[in-house]
This record gives C-alpha cells, sequence and structure tokens, in this order.
C-alpha cells in the first residue's frame, strides 16, 4: 500500500501525525472492528451453524471477517498510504480486542502476551490461507477455489482434524456453505460495496448461509437442527462489546447508553 502511494513525504507526515488524521483512522478502524465483531457474533453461527463457542472458534469467524476488510483496504487505490494506516490500526485494536477476550476467558494477566503471540500466529497462518485462495492459479479457478476454502473452513472455523476422516466427511456440506459464504462475501466487500459506504466505514454484509437441512457426508442423512440460544440475541440497536479487564457489557449504537446486564433485563450501567 505504502508502494503505491503519490503523497510526498510531508503529506505522509501529515496522515500519520496530525491530530485530526489520526483521530479519524482510529474512528474508521474502531468502525470496522464493531462491524466484523457484529457479523462474527451473529447467534446463527453458533446455533444452526454449529460453531464452537471457544475463543479459537470466535477468533476464526472474528478473523474471516476482518480479513474481508483488510483486503478491501488493500485495494484502495485512490489513498493507499492512508487505508496502510487505518489497516495498521485496525490490527492494533484486533489484537487488543484479542487480549481482552483472553482475560474474558480467565487467562491470567502474567500470561496474555505469551498467549498473545500463540493467537497471532494461527491467526497469521488463517489470514494467509485466504491469501492462498485469492492469488495465482485458485484465483482464476473457481472450482479448485471453492474446494481450497472448504480445507480452509475445515480446518481454521471448524477446527477439524486433518486426520479425522469422519468428522471431514460429516462436515462436508457444512463447510460448503462456509466456503461459498466467503465467495460471496468477498465479492461484495472487496468488489462490489460503494466506495462512499467504504470510506464512512458503513459495511453491509451479505447475510449467512442457510444452515438448514444440513447433510452428514458419513451417512447421507439430514442433520437434526440446532436452535438459536436466546441469550445471544439483541434487541435491536443493541451490540455486545468487552471491557479491557474482560468483562462484557452491552451499549445501545443509537442513544450510546451502556449497561452491563443483557438489554432484556433493562438495567444500566
Amino acid at each position: 500500500l505504502l508502494e503505491r502511494s503519490n503523497k510526498n513525504f510531508l503529506e505522509r507526515l501529515y496522515d500519520k501525525y496530525s491530530l485530526s488524521q489520526q483521530t479519524n483512522r482510529i474512528l474508521m478502524a474502531e468502525s470496522f472492528l464493531q462491524a466484523a465483531t457484529s457479523q462474527a457474533s451473529d447467534p446463527r453461527w453458533f446455533g444452526p451453524g454449529r460453531i464452537g463457542r471457544d475463543f479459537r472458534s470466535y477468533q476464526a469467524l472474528l478473523t474471516m471477517h476482518i480479513w474481508f476488510l483488510h483486503k478491501r483496504l488493500i485495494n484502495d487505490n485512490e489513498d493507499p498510504h492512508r487505508a496502510a494506516l487505518i489497516q495498521e490500526e485496525l490490527f492494533d485494536i484486533f489484537w487488543t480486542d484479542s487480549s481482552n477476550r483472553m482475560r474474558a476467558h480467565g487467562v491470567n494477566e502474567w500470561l496474555i502476551n505469551k498467549n498473545l503471540k500463540t493467537v497471532q500466529q494461527y491467526t497469521f497462518m488463517h489470514l494467509f490461507h485466504y491469501d492462498h485462495c485469492y492469488t495465482g492459479e485458485l484465483l482464476e479457478e473457481p472450482k479448485y477455489r471453492l474446494e481450497e476454502l472448504k480445507n480452509l473452513v475445515k480446518t481454521h472455523i471448524l477446527l477439524l482434524s486433518p486426520d479425522d476422516e469422519t468428522a471431514l466427511n460429516l462436515h462436508d456440506d457444512h463447510a460448503e456453505r462456509i466456503a461459498w459464504y466467503i465467495e460471496t462475501q468477498y465479492q461484495n466487500i472487496v468488489h462490489d460495496m460503494p466506495d462512499d459506504f467504504y470510506r464512512k466505514a458503513r459495511i453491509a454484509w451479505v447475510d449467512l448461509p442457510s444452515f438448514e437441512k444440513m447433510v452428514d457426508g458419513n451417512t447421507g442423512k439430514e442433520l437434526p437442527e440446532q436452535p438459536i440460544n436466546p441469550e445471544d440475541v439483541l434487541p435491536k440497536g443493541w451490540a455486545k462489546n468487552i471491557a479491557n479487564d474482560g468483562t462484557y457489557y452491552y451499549w445501545n449504537i443509537d442513544t450510546r447508553e451502556a449497561q452491563w446486564e443483557h438489554p432484556a433485563e433493562g438495567n444500566k450501567k
């Protein structure tokens, strides 16, 4: 991104160090992370979608949506220098968010940095796998790209062992649906999203895939449906966020009200 910029040295310094530009890119990066968090937290992933509720499974969902935004930033030809700075800010707050979620899972404070390095390692492996699917020969071969995306989903999102053939076959239909979601979302965010939406960090995601009538690849039989957990459902306009100490709270996007309890309970923070 920086190499593609036609800005001179002073213009780059202004972008990086001026208070107004710093504030703007922090707000942009925070809005991007909030958009990714909102989509990755959709309760359908964890009910009908059968995604685990553990730290690594959610990290994988969030990584997927961060990658879409990362690719859109890379494709910014109007102001690649500013896009690079926003991207840097986005990953900084992503790692802060990851650390906060580790605290929520009970990781001791003195182990946070050590564990964060491990999280960053498998997160980058996940990101590189997406890059692999959308570069070189796979970029021109949709059929083979879809198969590689299915392998990616099984490895990084469903966390299946490559040696467990039974589990791999069982989740083949499951993985294919998420792979098609990745294909559609990539087109939506990287190529189709209007520039006006992108520059205001207004992210319009494609809806989640349908998880109805999924088939067990071993038996050919339809898998029983899993319901959405009612506690995962938030009223319209509410979001779930995490504080620096790992405590979750809820806030209303429109009114800016915040509270510790689920908004259905109505107790303000």
